[in-house]
């Protein structure tokens, strides 16, 4: 089954780089973050969409295009990129393989409520990384080739299981 990505776009900014200040560092960010996408949707082509808050200073009718084959649409003044999101999940026939990187705890929430499933921003910036997408988090680079198996057979952590919900969403990372 297809996976299909829905973005809540300036929750990834902020987890790549932090929000930035003046109209024109947002819009240089915006366009980063496209671009790193695409590059991400040429090794894994999941449709993704991205949804931009433009409730601010947007245009009063919002936008939708399509850039390097990633659907981006800015929310209607008035309207925040949340409630798009929440509009995109109870509109769309086929929620299920569906999965929203956010890190709104509400947006989360309506994701799980409507079949979806939720992913922290942080955690797909990890698999931004791994899938190669150059620049998004130069930290996380060596990561893989660290987790090599030391030989060592004893029991580490809690031994308790993982909870459904994070088997679940561990499960919806593998496939991305």
């Amino acid at each position: 089954m297809a996976v299909r990505l829905v973005i809540d776009g300036y929750n990834l900014v902020a987890a790549l780089w932090g929000m930035g200040t003046s109209a024109r560092e947002l819009e240089r960010q915006r366009a980063e973050m496209i671009r790193m996408l695409a590059r991400y949707r040429e090794q894994r082509p999941h449709p993704i969409h991205v949804v931009w808050d433009g409730w601010k200073d947007g245009d009063p009718m919002g936008s939708r295009t399509v850039d390097h084959g990633i659907r981006v649409t800015f929310s209607p003044k008035g309207i925040t990129a949340d409630e798009v999101i929440r509009d995109l999940l109870a509109e769309s026939d086929r929620v299920s393989g569906t999965v929203v990187v956010t890190s709104d705890r509400t947006v989360q929430g309506w994701a799980r409520s409507a079949g979806a499933e939720s992913v922290e921003s942080w955690s797909f910036v990890d698999r931004l990384t791994l899938a190669g997408a150059e620049g998004v988090n130069p930290e996380a680079e060596g990561e893989a080739e660290d987790e090599v198996w030391s030989g060592d057979t004893r029991k580490k952590g809690n031994p308790r299981r993982a909870s459904r919900r994070k088997k679940a969403v561990e499960r919806q990372l593998k496939k991305l």
